[in-house]
């Protein structure tokens, strides 16, 4: 299936693609997966994910970085080339605007309890969509040995 491909300004100028692609809420692009035929074959496509800093994304979750419903961070860039200031890459949340008003709730939460202690309460998280698809494995092996118990 093809992916869009989440990238910083930096590597959307180098490819020369700003004014051809869609930019999402906190100011990056979302190139298409034959964009990423410039740095290498597509076998290669998450080592050219690592040095670019960028991350792939199903045509779903691109859709929600351009609703600006979900936002999320890219890594840091390997190639020189690529890498933002760093404090673009560490403080996204402040740059995105409406979306950084869903982003304390799971700080806030995370800050009230220990590490041993969110991995017995990781359904605190479910009302923000970041951390329900990244930990949903997670959370039904949890409550699944729960149950058992």
């Amino acid at each position: 299936m093809a992916r869009y491909i989440k990238v910083n300004p930096l590597v959307a100028k180098y490819l020369q693609l700003e004014s051809d692609r869609n930019t999402v809420k906190d100011g990056n692009y979302l190139l298409w997966q034959s964009d990423m035929l410039k740095f290498g074959p597509l076998t290669q496509l998450t080592e050219i994910l690592t040095q670019i800093g960028g991350i792939a994304l199903m045509p779903h979750e691109a859709r929600e970085e351009q609703d600006g419903t979900v936002t999320r961070p890219l890594p840091q860039a390997t190639d020189s080339r690529f890498i933002m200031p760093v404090k673009e890459n560490t403080q996204g949340g402040d740059l995105v605007g409406d979306v950084s008003a869903e982003e304390p709730l799971p700080d806030t939460d995370s800050d009230k309890t220990t590490n041993e202690d969110s991995d017995e309460n990781d359904n605190n998280g479910e009302d923000n969509e970041e951390n329900t698809e990244i930990d949903s494995e997670a959370e039904i092996a949890s409550e699944n040995e729960s149950m058992e118990e």
